[in-house]
């Protein structure tokens, strides 16, 4: 698979995720802690033109403000520090806001990109944050899918890469609330692993697990009927609620305390009947 395929395959992940990820980024892997922020949505134009692949306006826990930079990067790349360069003054120039640049590193690789350039009256750099250093359970535990996919990329410590990407399969079933959306962040899934090259793995656990659920077993199926059965008991109450107002035989407290709804939910009822 080629690199431009690759990317754009992670690319369109991130878009897909990208307000769930880039806070969980910024809080659990960059520990900038948020008050406030502000997505800024443009183009860098002069006479080159720029897009940043993240760009928001922060205000820290000490009321400092500022410009955080993200740019996603799936190779080392060797100019990597004069594009972060040409960004930095581009928004300094227009923004008039301290900016903090972070490259966020998606390979499981070292990176050795150059991060830092010395000249004559000159010096810069920029930060690299490695997601493959980052402690796997950091996204694990989060309760949005769309941050829990990223778990693939970081570290599993003494946790086997099997056995991590086990519990991040179960973990995104556990959290889903449809079936639409689980079978979307297990795609995500697929990939991401491709990056740890767990694909393999990840496709045969998937199908083997498949395998053994039940439909009546599986939780998305017990969180729909749970639902349904909910409702139909909801629907009984109020139905049979209705037919004792219209004989009006028991009063608004009797048939709260009998039916265990509020009494305000009864003379929700009462009233409509006259509606």
């Amino acid at each position: 698979m080629s690199n431009k395929k690759e990317g754009n395959q992670y690319d369109k992940i991130f878009k897909e995720n990208l307000e769930s990820v880039t806070l969980a980024l910024i809080e659990k892997v960059l520990q900038i802690q948020v008050v406030s922020y502000e997505k800024i949505k443009d183009d860098l134009q002069r006479t080159i033109e720029r897009k940043p692949d993240q760009l928001l306006k922060i205000t820290d826990q000490s009321g400092i403000t500022f410009l955080l930079h993200l740019e996603f990067q799936l190779i080392n790349e060797p100019r990597m520090v004069y594009r972060m360069l040409e960004y930095r003054g581009m928004l300094e120039r227009k923004y008039e806001l301290d900016v903090l640049q972070y490259v966020i590193f998606l390979s499981d690789q070292k990176p050795d990109m150059v991060t830092h350039l010395v000249k004559r009256d000159l010096s810069f750099k920029f930060n690299i944050a490695p997601l493959s250093s980052i402690k796997y359970e950091l996204f694990l535990s989060s309760g949005k899918g769309d941050e829990i996919v990223f778990a693939i990329l970081g570290d599993f410590g003494n946790t086997s890469p099997q056995q991590a990407a086990r519990q991040i399969y179960e973990r995104l079933r556990d959290t889903s609330t449809s079936q639409l959306e689980l079978d979307r962040h297990l795609q995500q899934l697929r990939v991401l692993a491709n990056l740890r090259k767990l694909t393999d793995y990840i496709e045969t656990m998937i199908d083997s697990i498949s395998k053994y659920i039940k439909e009546e077993d599986d939780i998305l199926f017990k969180r729909g009927e749970r639902k349904g059965k909910l409702e139909g008991e909801q629907k009984g109450k109020t139905e049979a609620i209705l037919k004792f107002l219209k004989d009006g035989i028991l009063t608004t407290q009797q048939l709260a305390t009998y039916f265990d709804v509020t009494e305000e939910f009864v003379e929700d009822l009462r009233k409509s009947l006259n509606t």
